[in-house]
């Protein structure tokens, strides 16, 4: 009972008021720098991952320009091969800036988590305090609650749990390669005439 008295005591509060007054400017600076770096960080990734997909291959039709006398089968075979690789190109293309988002989405989500942490370590470091609050949650048979009156606790714990989240969810990418132009059939034809 002798401790709760004591942090209940004038010289306690007066001790903290002190204490928080001088981590006040590392507090401000902090939030302001953590909130610069996001917003600086996500504006890059995304004007990189925009500029990223709008470098979409383009169809090279310099190829279709033959010598003349040239076979009209030889024209055909040659436009067909053209649309089919620039169809891969295309189809890994989407699949690069499918990996892209996947990896801003992590990124974003990992970030964001990191900055509750790191903002709930110095609002802890500060020894604010407000009311009693309590997060919980259940998921596939686990459940995690938290009753505390520190703001910086449950800020913390939400960071940790958004950068856990962000990890673990995996995006499966997959890319088929199976001919549009061409089939097994026209080349053969083609091959053995």
């Amino acid at each position: 009972m002798s401790e709760v008295a004591n942090l209940n005591s004038p010289t306690e509060s007066v001790s903290r008021v002190q204490w928080q007054r001088r981590l006040l400017p590392l507090m401000v600076h902090m939030l302001v720098g953590l909130t610069v770096f996001f917003f600086v960080a996500t504006l890059g990734q995304l004007v990189y991952l925009h500029t990223s997909i709008l470098k979409a291959p383009v169809l090279n039709d310099s190829l279709l320009h033959l010598p003349d006398g040239t076979n009209l089968e030889a024209s055909r075979l040659r436009a067909q091969v053209l649309l089919e690789s620039n169809a891969i190109a295309r189809r890994y293309h989407q699949a690069n800036v499918l990996l892209m988002s996947r990896v801003w989405t992590g990124y974003l989500g990992f970030v964001t988590g990191m900055i509750l942490a790191l903002v709930g370590a110095v609002f802890i470091l500060g020894k604010l305090q407000e009311g009693t609050s309590e997060v919980g949650g259940r998921m596939h048979g686990a459940e995690a609650s938290l009753k505390t009156a520190s703001p910086g606790l449950v800020l913390a714990f939400l960071g940790v749990v958004l950068m856990i989240i962000t990890i673990v969810t995996h995006h499966e990418i997959e890319t088929r390669d199976s001919p549009i132009y061409l089939t097994s059939s026209d080349l053969a034809d083609d091959l053995f005439k």
